[in-house]
C-alpha cells in the first residue's frame, strides 16, 4: 500500500472521498471536544463544538485542499486545559490522543462492515453503480481513516503526536519542546511535498496499521 497515492487528486473518487473524510474529520474533532469535556473543560461544547454534526467541525478550504491535493485539515477544537480535573498534562495527553484513536476504531467499523459486505456478497444483487459506490466508500472509510491514525501521531507540532510526547515528558524538557514547534510547519511542508520523504516515514506504519485493521475486523467477523 503506497500512503502518498491516499492523498491525490482524482475525479471520479472524489465523492466517496468526500465522504470518508467528512466522517473521519468530524469524528476526529467530537472526540477532542468530548474528552475535554468529559474531564471538566466545557469550552469546544460552549463553542458548538460537542456535536457530531460535520458542519462546525469542517474547514471548507482544508477539505477542499485534502480532496484534489496533499494535505488538509478540519477547524481545531478549542480546549483550555487549566479547567481540567486532576492532572493537566495528562488531560492534554488524553484529549490530544482521542481523535486519532477515533479515526482507529472508525478503520475497523468499516473495515469490518467492508468485510461483511464482500463476504456476503450482496453487492451482486445491486445496480453496478451503486455497488461501485459503497465499496469505494467504504474502501476508502477504512484507507483514510488509517492514514489520519497514523498522520496524526506523528511527533510534529500541531499535529496530535507533538501533544502527547510532550506531555508524557518530563517538566526539564517543555523548553526544548517549545524550541522545536518552530520547525514543525516547516517538517510538514517537507512531508507534504517530498513523496519520497513521506513514504519513507509512512508507508511502513500505514501497512500496520491497516494489517493490526484487516485482522481486528476479521475476529469481529469471525463471531458472527
Amino acid at each position: 500500500m503506497d500512503f502518498p497515492n491516499l492523498f491525490h487528486f482524482e475525479w471520479e473518487t472524489v465523492p466517496f472521498r468526500l465522504i470518508a473524510f467528512v466522517i473521519a474529520f468530524t469524528l476526529h474533532e467530537w472526540a477532542h471536544a468530548y474528552v475535554a469535556w468529559k474531564l471538566g473543560d466545557d469550552t469546544a461544547k460552549r463553542e458548538g463544538r460537542l456535536t457530531l454534526n460535520p458542519i462546525p467541525h469542517i474547514d471548507p478550504f482544508g477539505l477542499i485542499l485534502i480532496l484534489f491535493g496533499p494535505f488538509g485539515w478540519a477547524k481545531p477544537v478549542p480546549i483550555n486545559p487549566l479547567q481540567f480535573r486532576g492532572n493537566k498534562r495528562l488531560g492534554i495527553v488524553y484529549v490530544s490522543a482521542a481523535g486519532p484513536l477515533i479515526n482507529l476504531v472508525l478503520a475497523v467499523f468499516f473495515m469490518t462492515i467492508y468485510g461483511w459486505v464482500v463476504k456476503s456478497n450482496v453487492l451482486a444483487s445491486m445496480h453496478e453503480m451503486a455497488a461501485v459506490a459503497i465499496h469505494e466508500t467504504l474502501f476508502n472509510c477504512v484507507l483514510i481513516n488509517c492514514a489520519l491514525f497514523v498522520f496524526n501521531l506523528l511527533p510534529i507540532h500541531p499535529l496530535d503526536g507533538s501533544k502527547i510526547v510532550r506531555f508524557l515528558s518530563p517538566r526539564r524538557w517543555d523548553g526544548f519542546f517549545y524550541k522545536l514547534e518552530v520547525y514543525g510547519p516547516w517538517l510538514l511542508l517537507l512531508l507534504i511535498f517530498l513523496p519520497a520523504l513521506r513514504g519513507l516515514i509512512l508507508n511502513a506504519p500505514l501497512s500496520m496499521t491497516v494489517s493490526w485493521v484487516v485482522e481486528a475486523a476479521t475476529a469481529i467477523l469471525s463471531l458472527f
